[in-house]
């Protein structure tokens, strides 16, 4: 009787608690795009239109605000776009940009919609090459043609460079909709409203900050710099904290379809700075800081839709600026390094006085800081000194300074 009793509620609760944790059908899903257009962004639309199509959604919305992107990572957007099975609305917010590759976006949606005081358009590539110019003017016409748009306002956004204010836009027949907001704009065009925003995937989440690409260059240049200070630091810790940025930068540039030659070209220039160690004269240090600068700029003239914008130019000059600040860093490092490798002798700290600064354990190993240096130190008597006494240098052995307590 108890177990039937038992049975019979879970055969009732059971599909109830399936609906529970069934997504809600007949929704609208909402993707917000504010930034560069990469490849992370690519692959959180392909996320978000898979994820509409498993609920059964009415649509996918993109919240577009964007000066422009990587043209490979575009082309993965249109793609998915094109052969999503639910449609696609874009809509440019109030005061908002679909310039460059952002245009190329909304011309590919079945929807496109923008606020008051947005803007779209100027995707004309920078630096011009008329190849690229060409190929892209006939993708844009050839989306209006398919939506139903203004073909020819579509393709002069790049053979003239035009832009377009919302009003404009609509008057030409480039977007359907004007909206206040983007519930409005929904209905408008007869989905329901509010729609539901996903967010990405941990990893989309990863991809889309190190393919940005002031974060990539910034990831590689501090990677750089950490490694460098990991040398005079008794710990491994810099080092590899070092590494894991510069792989990531690495990778980030790889994802962003950077050409070997601009990540090459960055890489050497990072690797100059490290022969700064030898020279200390600061020459290298500039070289370095310039063959990064450089290997920045290739970034973004390999890709056409990427609009540069002041941030470029802030880098390249902060790169070449932080170059005088790098030199003197690495020439303090070089003149520790040069001592504690044994291009000078260590004898001449016997005698001198420092703190504990991590505790020397009985018959091992601590840290102490003397002139101002760390240095792996051993205690004379074997016993253990705690962190924060005062100690004396009674010898060297190897790399290592023999201390004793202070009294």
């Amino acid at each position: 009787m108890t177990k039937s009793l038992a049975l019979a509620l879970l055969l009732l609760l059971t599909p109830a608690a399936v609906a529970a944790l069934e997504p809600a059908r007949g929704v609208v899903v909402q993707v917000t795009v504010d930034g560069t257009i990469t490849q992370g962004v690519a692959e959180y639309i392909e996320e978000a239109l898979d994820y509409a199509e498993s609920v059964d959604a009415v649509g996918v919305v993109i919240s577009l605000n964007t000066n422009g992107g990587f043209l490979e990572a575009t082309q993965d957007i249109v793609l998915a776009i094109r052969e999503s099975e639910v449609p696609v609305a874009v809509y440019v917010p109030p005061g908002g940009r679909a310039f460059s590759a952002g245009s190329i976006v909304l011309m590919a949606a079945d929807h496109a919609g923008m606020g008051p005081g947005s803007a779209v358009g100027a995707a004309e590539p920078r630096p011009y090459d008329e190849k690229v110019a060409n190929s892209v003017a006939s993708w844009l016409r050839s989306l209006a043609e398919s939506a139903g748009r203004n073909a020819t306002a579509a393709e002069a956004f790049v053979t003239e460079n035009l832009a377009l204010s919302a009003e404009e836009a609509l008057e030409l027949g480039v977007i359907e909709h004007v909206a206040e907001s983007l519930d409005e704009f929904l209905v408008e065009i007869g989905w329901p409203a509010p729609a539901q925003e996903v967010r990405p995937s941990p990893r989309t989440s990863i991809v889309i900050l190190i393919t940005e690409p002031l974060h990539a260059w910034a990831l590689v240049i501090l990677g750089g710099l950490l490694l460098l200070a990991g040398l005079s630091h008794p710990t491994f810790v810099m080092e590899g904290v070092g590494t894991g940025m510069l792989v990531l930068g690495l990778a980030g540039m790889g994802l962003m379809g950077v050409g070997l030659a601009a990540a090459a070209l960055m890489l050497a220039g990072v690797v100059t700075m490290f022969l700064e160690l030898k020279t200390g004269h600061g020459v290298l240090a500039l070289t370095g800081a310039v063959m990064t600068a450089i290997g920045l700029m290739m970034v973004y003239r390999s890709s056409p839709l990427l609009s540069a914008g002041a941030g470029v130019g802030a880098a390249v000059a902060g790169a070449v600026v932080a170059s005088g600040i790098v030199g003197f860093y690495l020439y303090k490092i070089r003149e520790t390094l040069r001592l504690k490798r044994g291009w000078g002798d260590l004898s001449q700290l016997v005698g001198r006085r420092g703190v504990v600064k991590r505790a020397i354990e009985p018959r091992g190993e601590g840290v102490v800081l003397v002139g101002s240096e760390l240095w792996t130190a051993l205690s004379e008597s074997g016993e253990g000194i705690e962190e924060g006494e005062a100690v004396e240098v009674v010898g060297v052995e190897g790399f290592k300074l023999v201390v004793r307590r202070v009294r």
